[in-house]
């Protein structure tokens, strides 16, 4: 058993004295400093989410003119393709590897010792310019040269300039996300969760400037749109910068800094190694996989067909960005505002508990019904946000018929999230590393034997029975990790579940005998106008029914998604 596995089964200080009746080595923490530190991580989380809601929003608007206007072939494809290597290295060092290892060392920093946590984030953002500056000088010259001397298609070509335009967000995007862990520390939450508007809108005004003012034909409005990828950049560094002026007093004096440092890496090594493996992976589906037809054609050796075409690309991404939308709005909100709080409870076993099963609880009872909701409303969305300019009516069924596969992602995300950050918290980057190295391989097999029959839509669900595999694996070594008689789904926490899931259900038989009554006065939609009614109609249904629902039989989850104050809750350990 590794050291970090050993920590989880024997927490650290009053960690294990709570279910014993004695005094906690750090203090006693009463029920009230548990249930308002509580409260308060949940109104960082409702901070964040309505952030990141008006974010999603304008991303919607920014996905529905990009894909207008690129259309769901090639040019589209390749455009998803360059997108996706940049959001690779955000993902890795940015929000993933980097975050999870120093902001639990800065937060204690922040409490022991104010110079020492400015001296070590200094050093910190110095070796992540450095690192990631040269490796962006290095993957460019690459790419230059397989554009150069590799015999390729014309739209893998563009994908290769328009990569070339983009490369210099990789590091910005990371030194941005870092800038924004350092404010989640201080309790600011809202300068990071604004920094996508920032992308969002210099994208729309490179696409609609490009297409509707200027009148440049579609591969040069790419390669505008791909430009001001890397303005936004520029920007969101420093937006988060400006933010942090007051907390923060930079320095290159970095003295003393090198042992924090040294334990953020050790902690960061098997995470950049789960989630490289987890990006690797991304970039092979998205490279090899999808790239493939684009790059060398269908043909295959011995006469075989490739099951891919050159629209799987677009179709991918289209389809991606939906699901994503209640994922990041709601999922990552929640384990990003909780993980901060969680570092600071891990030694504090009963108040850990309480915020991990609030967690849990929050993440399901908006995960699930979301899952729900939009595959039930799958074709309807994508119509009302896709259907014209270049897409038709038949790219918008290949789009919702992905999004119905994608969707078990956003419950099974939501919770990954939030167990993977207890495990962080912890300090036991190891077993979360573990779990992904298994599950990831599946997603790509998943994927590559599902493909063949059933094209894009095989990928999509190949990629949600890898969560869904990773997401019951992290589930059960979080109750047998955790000692004592308390564990983080005790039966209260699974009673909970339970009644959302009924919820869940009561939706679904609400909304498909609603349309059976309509089925006659409202037949399926044709028109753009007609989609967007019947997804008002069912989007309103489903959440009138689900919120009457939740305020008969969830009421605990839905007083901690509106109220302010600090609550009882019972059955959660006190907090």
């Amino acid at each position: 058993m590794t050291r970090g596995h050993r920590n989880i089964g024997r927490p650290r200080g009053n960690l294990t004295s709570v279910n014993r009746g004695e005094r906690p080595t750090d203090g006693p923490t009463t029920s009230t400093d548990r249930d308002a530190s509580s409260n308060r991580w949940v109104g960082h989380a409702r901070t964040f989410a309505a952030l990141t809601l008006a974010s999603r929003v304008l991303g919607l608007a920014r996905d529905a003119i990009i894909v207008r206007i690129l259309g769901a072939g090639g040019l589209g494809s390749a455009f998803a393709a360059a997108f996706q290597f940049p959001n690779t290295f955000r993902r890795l060092f940015g929000e993933g590897a980097l975050s999870a290892a120093f902001i639990p060392e800065y937060a204690q920093l922040v409490e022991r010792d104010p110079v020492a946590a400015a001296r070590f984030s200094s050093l910190t953002l110095g070796l992540l310019g450095a690192g990631l500056g040269g490796a962006t000088l290095l993957l460019g010259g690459m790419v230059a040269l397989a554009r150069w001397l590799v015999p390729l298609g014309p739209d893998a070509q563009n994908a290769l300039l328009f990569l070339l335009m983009m490369l210099p967000y990789m590091p910005l995007v990371c030194v941005t996300a870092l800038l924004g862990g350092m404010l989640q520390v201080h309790g600011r939450f809202a300068a990071q969760a604004g920094a996508p508007l920032i992308l969002n809108v210099c994208m729309i005004a490179g696409g609609a400037g490009g297409a509707f003012v200027l009148e440049l034909e579609p591969i040069r409005t790419g390669a505008l749109i791909s430009i001001s990828v890397t303005i936004a950049g520029v920007a969101q560094t420093l937006w988060c910068a400006w933010d942090l002026r007051r907390l923060v007093k930079w320095t290159r004096v970095v003295k003393g800094a090198w042992s924090s440092t040294r334990r953020m890496l050790l902690r960061m090594g098997p995470v950049v190694l789960s989630l490289g493996a987890a990006q690797v992976a991304t970039l092979i589906e998205t490279w090899v996989i999808v790239y493939w037809p684009l790059a060398w054609g269908r043909d295959l050796p011995g006469g075989a067909t490739y099951p891919l075409d050159d629209s799987a690309g677009a179709v991918l991404y289209s389809a991606q960005r939906l699901y994503q939308f209640p994922l990041g709005v709601f999922g990552i909100a929640l384990a990003t505002a909780v993980f901060p709080l969680l570092a600071r409870q891990a030694n504090q076993r009963d108040a850990y508990l309480a915020t991990l099963r609030r967690g849990i609880r929050l993440s399901l009872f908006i995960g699930l019904p979301a899952t729900a909701g939009i595959m039930w409303v799958a074709h309807d969305l994508c119509a009302v946000v896709y259907l014209g300019g270049r897409v038709s009516a038949q790219d918008v069924q290949q789009m919702s018929t992905v999004l119905i596969a994608y969707g078990a992602l956003i419950a099974t995300y939501s919770l990954i999230h939030v167990l993977t950050r207890a495990f962080y918290a912890l300090g036991d980057t190891r077993l979360p590393t573990r779990i992904s190295l298994w599950t990831i391989p599946l997603g790509l097999v998943f994927g590559a034997v599902l493909m063949w029959p059933l094209r894009e839509t095989g990928l999509a669900l190949g990629s949600s029975l890898a969560a869904l595999v990773h997401a019951t694996a992290l589930a059960l070594l979080a109750q047998a990790r955790l000692s004592g008689t308390d564990r983080p789904l005790d039966r209260t926490t699974i009673r909970a579940i339970g009644r959302c899931a009924a919820g869940v259900l009561v939706m679904l038989a609400t909304l498909a005998a609603g349309r059976w009554l309509l089925r006659h006065a409202m037949p399926g939609p044709t028109t753009w106008s007609g989609h967007a009614l019947r997804l008002a109609i069912e989007c309103g249904a489903g959440c009138a029914v689900y919120g009457v629902f939740a305020a008969i039989w969830c009421r605990a989850e839905l007083n901690w998604l509106t109220q302010r104050s600090p609550q009882p809750v019972p059955g959660s350990g006190g907090g």
